[in-house]
């Protein structure tokens, strides 16, 4: 492999993260990345440590699993029975898949995919072009709203599985089979030769990587391979494994039990079990999660508070508190357990969690006390600083919002601020050797399809203010002329289908005049009938039955001769003919708005990009310094507005 951590070694670091450094040091805080799988972009943290050893050698990093949290799957399993597998994210059938704990991008690929509300906004007749899809509905909606470029490993069991339960020998060859798709859709963006071979020997790497682990493994769990790979990643982008560096899961880290449950992690569980503070902590947290699809405790069941039990090999449940009484709502079903006293802290819900799986023979199982999403910060930031790239964890503002309302209510609970890491990926592939042929949805909008890294590095931000804009025109074009006006100025070739559309309409809208025009008659007539009755009436005469009958004679005609020609075969046919055009207008525009979406996603990646594009694309290194160089850092007081 090329020497990439000099990259990180050589770098001159911003004053903004040195800064962030220091102040860690200075407040004898290690640093917490936390991350669910290995492929994405947790390993830039690495740079971190590069900054440490300069600056502040006393700086640990705890580079963590997290293996407490649900391995991903389809609801009801996806219609497989067992076993794991390769998918797409879209906004139909992996919608609600939650792929974090393995998943990762070829390069230039982004995991957003294309929502039905962005395309139902653009006016877009979803229903019926589904309807009329030749591959059926749930293709359609596939194919228009697919995430370029991602892919991510479910789980097709039944029931939900924690990470650390997952077999490390049954899910690593799809582990594997990820990286060899991602590597080789890489292929057909990187145009270079030594990019496409740095791209391949990356791949050996990785790939000998996951052998090895899993063989070391063994019969054990996807924690193992896991904290096996960030030993060797972190490796292979710092050169060797530093002292600063402490690789470790989850389940290390929320271990309760005698010896631990003192530590400050668990400091947030007093919180809400402490007779002065828990009705406090329990209405802040209910208001936070109002109205945002997060479950209020209450929905758990009595008693709940914002903290699961997981066990590997029996799973994951909440934790609900009555009196003296504890219940655990496991997969297996309710586990309880009760002391002599009322649970009002850690060292009491510990007590009553051992009598509730404490076995015949006196022995209790290793448990591992969770926070619930938003109190999960809680834990984590009490005694670390946890690091997060931009944009990273949808949670944390609301843990914010968590730390004010207690605080109005005049609960202090002190948290270490979270430090933000924020770089500008596509920005700094300015200096990159490599060449890249763009993807078909971004060829749409860079200046040309194949270009050099300086040159998509330009552009960038240039082909997503065009994505966007077209984006705009399209929905506020509502009439076919004016869709197919605007997708030709965007470059589609609608030459053909335009004219044909012109041509249909025209003699549809000729066939149409001429039956209006019957209509009108038809109606000029009923109303001189009417008038004709009215007029005898008022009289008190007989009405003229010659004129009458002339006047109805003249009208049946003229609706016998409306009937012919709006159902004749060549009105049925420009009918028929318009509508189709008409759908096809909409498939092109709808294509263009998809692909106009995927560009949008560059913003996303551009935050956070996969650590291994880096090594792929660029052999010398020098886009992995220059995103260490121009890489700036914050520190984000908990409690603040977001």
């Amino acid at each position: 492999m090329p020497d990439f951590p000099q990259a990180f070694r050589d770098a001159d670091f911003d004053a903004s993260l040195i800064a962030c450094i220091k102040h860690a040091a200075d407040a004898g805080t290690p640093l917490m990345a936390l991350g669910q799988t290995v492929f994405w972009d947790e390993l830039l943290k690495s740079m971190l440590v590069a900054a440490a050893q300069q600056h502040a050698p006393e700086v640990r990093l705890i580079a963590g699993a997290h293996d407490t949290d649900y391995f991903s799957k389809l609801p009801n399993g996806g219609g497989a029975n067992v076993g794991f597998s390769l998918l797409a994210r879209d906004d139909d059938r992996t919608s609600q898949m939650w792929a974090a704990v393995a998943e990762t991008s070829a390069v230039l690929g982004t995991e957003h995919p294309v929502s039905r509300a962005d395309l139902r906004a653009a006016g877009l007749p979803l229903q019926q072009l589904a309807r009329e899809a030749p591959d059926g509905p749930s293709q359609f909606y596939h194919d228009a709203t697919e995430a370029w470029g991602w892919r991510g490993v479910a789980n097709h069991s039944a029931g939900r599985t924690v990470a650390c339960d997952i077999s490390a020998r049954r899910v690593s060859p799809t582990v594997r089979e990820l990286m060899d798709w991602a590597v080789e859709e890489s292929r057909e963006v990187l145009l270079d030769d030594e990019s496409r071979r740095t791209a391949e020997r990356l791949l050996e790497v990785v790939e000998g990587l996951i052998e090895r682990c899993r063989t070391q493994a063994g019969e054990r769990t996807l924690t193992d391979l896991y904290l096996c790979l960030l030993g060797g990643f972190y490796s292979v982008l710092l050169g060797e494994l530093p002292e600063q560096v402490m690789i470790t899961a989850s389940t290390d880290i929320f271990l309760f039990t005698p010896d631990t449950c003192h530590l400050p992690r668990f400091d947030a569980v007093d919180l809400f079990l402490a007779p002065e503070t828990r009705d406090i902590a329990r209405e802040a947290y209910n208001t936070v999660v109002a109205h945002s699809g997060i479950y209020r405790l209450e929905q758990f069941g009595e008693g709940a508070i914002p903290f699961d039990v997981v066990i590997c090999g029996r799973g994951r449940g909440t934790i609900r508190v009555l009196g003296n009484r504890l219940a655990l709502d496991l997969p297996e079903g309710q586990i309880e357990g009760s002391i002599d006293r009322e649970i009002t802290d850690r060292q009491a819900l510990l007590e009553a969690a051992g009598e509730a799986f404490r076995g015949p023979d006196g022995v209790c199982p290793q448990l591992r006390l969770v926070a619930k999403a938003i109190a999960l910060p809680m834990m984590l930031s009490r005694e670390h600083s946890m690091v997060l790239l931009e944009n990273a964890s949808v949670y944390v503002p609301q843990t914010h919002r968590l730390i004010r309302l207690l605080r109005r209510a005049g609960v202090e609970f002190a948290l270490n601020p979270v430090m933000r890491l924020h770089f500008e990926t596509w920005d700094a592939m300015g200096v990159a050797n490599a060449r890249l042929r763009m993807p078909d949805h971004l060829a749409r909008f860079f200046e040309e399809d194949c270009m050099h890294a300086d040159c998509f590095s330009r552009q960038w931000r240039g082909a997503v203010a065009r994505a966007r804009a077209l984006i705009e025109r399209l929905g506020e074009a509502r009439a076919p002329e004016l869709m197919l006006a605007v997708l030709a100025d965007a470059g589609v070739d609608v030459d053909e289908l335009a004219a044909e559309y012109g041509e249909v309409a025209r003699a549809r809208r000729e066939s149409g005049e001429e039956v209006e025009a019957l209509r009108a008659r038809t109606q000029v007539l009923w109303i001189a009938i009417k008038q004709i009755l009215r007029a005898a009436d008022a009289a008190h005469e007989t009405p003229p039955e010659d004129r009458l009958q002339a006047l109805r004679t003249e009208r049946r005609e003229l609706i016998e001769r409306i009937r012919r020609l709006a159902g004749s075969e060549e009105h049925d046919r420009l009918q028929k003919r318009y509508h189709e055009l008409v759908l096809e207008v909409q498939r092109e525009r709808l294509s263009m708005i998809a692909d106009a979406h995927r560009t949008l996603g560059l913003e996303h990646s551009n935050y956070r990009p996969p650590w291994w594009w880096f090594l792929a694309v660029d052999p010398s290194g020098t886009w992995l310094q220059e995103l260490a160089e121009t890489a700036t850092m914050r520190l984000e007081p908990f409690g603040m507005m977001v």
